[in-house]
């Protein structure tokens, strides 16, 4: 007699990520707190026994996708591209974030809304979590690692004054237009370091650009 993959407890590798993906959407349309499980397998088009082989709750399940989009970030802004110029690396690194969050706004609606203001303790832990390195890497990006003396929270301040825009943007419904945000997100990120002269300078190039592009 044959025994299918699922039988053997063979794990389909798409499965989690669609699981994953099928959360973020879910999060976005109903909140954390209005979806279910049963929600979320009929969005990924599986059944509650996938669900079961991968994550042991929702919470498990929305954490996983937490830790997913946090990577991607990390990847997205590690592989943005390279530049001499220090001014256009930072711009393309910025944008880099911007770009996935459009690309993956489910995801974005559930790390910077969700996570924050209608998930579990553990989620706003992850979430957190994620910020501290996130903000580290803009400290790195926006030149803030020289040694020059700055208010111990600056990059967080800076994280979250970016992550605003983001905000904002996904609750106008327009975060299939995330990257017209660029000139804001770029001063919002910026100014803590490099101040609001050179954060404007770094706004406007970030504007040119887009206006180039149109």
């Amino acid at each position: 007699m044959s025994v299918t993959a699922t039988e053997a407890g063979i794990l389909s590798p798409g499965e989690r990520d669609l699981l994953l993906e099928a959360m973020a959407s879910c999060c976005a349309e109903s909140g954390y707190a209005g979806a279910t499980i049963e929600s979320v397998v009929e969005r990924a088009g599986l059944d509650r026994p996938s669900f079961a082989r991968h994550f042991e709750s929702m919470e498990d399940c929305a954490l996983a996708a937490l830790n997913q989009i946090a990577a991607e970030t990390l990847a997205a802004v590690a592989t943005a591209t390279s530049s001499d110029e220090e001014t256009e690396r930072r711009l393309f690194q910025i944008r880099a974030i911007l770009e996935l969050m459009e690309a993956r706004p489910g995801f974005a609606w559930l790390a910077y809304v969700e996570a924050r203001h209608g998930g579990t303790r553990r989620m706003r832990a992850a979430y957190e979590s994620g910020a501290r390195v996130l903000a580290l890497m803009t400290e790195r990006v926006s030149g803030g690692d020289d040694g020059v003396g700055r208010p111990p929270r600056a990059a967080r301040a800076a994280l979250g004054g970016a992550e605003a825009v983001v905000r904002r943007a996904l609750c106008r419904e327009e975060s299939g237009e995330l990257s017209r945000y660029l000139p804001d997100f770029v001063y919002a990120a910026l100014v803590p370091f490099v101040g609001q002269k050179e954060a404007l300078r770094e706004s406007r190039a970030a504007a040119k650009l887009l206006a180039k592009e149109e």
